[in-house]
């Protein structure tokens, strides 16, 4: 957080989160409701402008249906600390995740994976 902004693990976090609402099908005000928080709360989670505390998470996980470890992976996957880069701002992150996450196949997402860094070596 050097410039003051949400922690780039927050919004991580919160996109992990977001991915996860939008394949089980959930509102934002439908998840706040599961937890006891508002849709704005929801928002200021998925955003990364609010921190989730360890009880808010394993609510949301419950309310999602997976477990902190899950959302723990996903987050390391997304290796937006490592990456020394703001993926989140880019307009192609969320959809490009979002789709993604729609798919069931784990060896089909490898591959989308895959197809995607060597078109990244390429480019």
């Amino acid at each position: 957080m050097d410039d003051g902004g949400p922690d780039k693990l927050d919004q991580a976090l919160g996109l992990a989160i977001r991915l996860r609402r939008h394949a089980r099908g959930l509102s934002q005000s439908a998840l706040g409701e599961a937890i006891g928080v508002s849709f704005q709360q929801i928002q200021k989670y998925e955003r990364g402008a609010n921190r989730v505390s360890f009880s808010t998470m394993v609510r949301i996980c419950q309310a999602l249906g997976c477990n902190v470890a899950d959302l723990a992976a996903e987050v390391e996957q997304l290796d937006i600390a490592a990456s020394g880069q703001d993926v989140l701002t880019q307009p192609e992150a969320a959809p490009l995740l979002e789709a993604l996450s729609q798919i069931k196949s784990v060896g089909v997402r490898r591959a989308v994976l895959e197809l995607t860094r060597s078109l990244a070596r390429d480019a």
